[in-house]
């Protein structure tokens, strides 16, 4: 049998050089792109409205404007292309609940992805590695990791005048994901076995005004930013490596050693692994009536330790740079003009640390329909994303197919007696 340690080695060093790569093989993974079906619809970073006339899911200082208390679910179909793989996946995108109050003050409740580890990659053939003198072992490799880390955000939204909006939200990020390193030699599966835990806390401050015109037309300025108020620390769970003799790919007693026999997992926290700073700005020109154009940038950076622990590349996101352009019409409540209809462009720059950038372009289509007394609406979005120069190889195309529904209430409100 090879050594605990032997078997360590090569397992880190064919999985960093012989694997290929998509972005969740960087870091801690790859931002998720999951979020309302609006938001999607219009490929936006999400600060300008894109579910109804003056509101965005996701920017609080917004959220006054809504007449009714809003509960939305979001659900993703998502299909990946690399060079000559593809893979598929689905999940729920985000769920929100949102409490206005007399057009003033909003309170809000958000569960969603942050970032995703959900990524495999087999070897199909099998390669010679002379082991000592004559003897030759024949071995193939495959990584599986997945997981990630999610967001819960409690926020609050606040009308100060006329003119002049604010938000503040608290994010508490945690999750978990695990990875299994697999090298198969001569026909045996030799397993390598470990888990992340993430914890860390974000803060979010917005900022929305209405205090200027062009050619007689609102121009809405909204500002976001947002920053690490815990660092995100990870602890890493190693298992002893073992020999899987009835490949299940789980240790029980039939593999070698067996689970009661192997070594406790080894516990390592790592302490500020990310550390993230994320602004963003946008303009909403409302050239006609429910007819708005808009703008949006995000300049976003994590200055994180990064340690990699369990990364699958030497290398990970430090940076991205985008700008949004979209266009998007509403719907006029209690009218036969329930559409809502958007569309968006957008351009993405990726820094990824020792390696070179990776470009991104963007293409959103969405459409919104209102139905019943309280403004319920259905969303569908759909997003198609080409990003070049993944792990400075090849190109990615990913297709997402978001629908949401999102269901209006009084809340909180005396109803009439009869």
């Amino acid at each position: 049998m090879l050594s605990r340690n032997f078997l360590l080695s090569l397992l880190l060093f064919f999985s960093m050089l012989f694997s290929q790569s998509t972005m969740s093989g960087y870091g801690y993974g790859m931002f998720s792109q999951n979020d309302d079906a609006a938001t999607i619809g219009l490929g936006s970073v999400g600060l300008l409205p894109s579910f109804k006339n003056d509101v965005a899911l996701s920017n609080p200082s917004t959220w006054h404007n809504l007449p009714f208390t809003y509960i939305n679910t979001s659900f993703e179909g998502q299909f990946n292309d690399f060079n000559s793989s593809s893979s598929k996946n689905s999940g729920l995108a985000s769920a929100k609940l949102i409490i206005p109050s007399k057009r003033k003050v909003s309170f809000g409740l958000t569960f969603k992805p942050l970032f995703s580890r959900e990524i495999t990659i087999t070897d199909s053939t099998f390669n010679e590695f002379i082991f000592v003198e004559s003897d030759t072992l024949k071995y193939s490799r495959s990584n599986k990791t997945g997981g990630g880390s999610s967001m819960a955000q409690f926020a609050v939204g606040y009308k100060v005048n006329e003119t002049d909006d604010i938000g503040v939200g608290i994010d508490v990020i945690f999750g978990s994901s695990r990875s299994s390193q697999n090298l198969i030699i001569d026909s045996d599966d030799h397993l390598l076995q470990s888990r992340d835990y993430f914890s860390g806390s974000l803060i979010e401050l917005y900022y929305t005004t209405r205090r200027f015109v062009f050619k007689d037309k609102p121009l809405v300025l909204s500002l976001n930013y947002n920053f690490s108020l815990n660092n995100v620390d990870v602890e890493n769970e190693s298992y002893q490596a073992f020999l899987d003799l009835n490949s299940n790919n789980y240790h029980d007693s039939n593999d070698y050693p067996n689970v009661s026999a192997a070594l406790l997992p080894l516990n390592t926290v790592f302490k500020n692994e990310m550390s993230i700073k994320d602004f963003k700005a946008g303009v909403d020109y409302e050239f006609a009536d429910r007819y708005h154009a808009q703008l949006e940038i995000q300049l976003w950076n994590d200055s994180g330790k990064n340690a990699l622990s369990s990364s699958l590349y030497p290398g990970y996101i430090k940076g991205k740079n985008k700008i949004n352009i979209g266009f998007f019409k509403s719907a006029k409540p209690y009218s036969k003009e329930r559409f809502n209809v958007r569309a968006g462009l957008s351009f993405s720059d990726y820094d990824i640390k020792n390696l070179d950038n990776v470009k991104e372009i963007g293409l959103g289509l969405g459409l919104g329909i209102e139905f019943g007394l309280t403004s319920n609406q259905i969303d569908i979005g759909y997003n198609l994303l080409n990003r070049d120069n993944i792990y400075n190889v090849g190109s990615e195309t990913i297709q997402s197919f978001n629908i949401g529904i999102s269901i209006g209430d009084v809340w909180f409100v005396k109803r009439r007696q009869t």
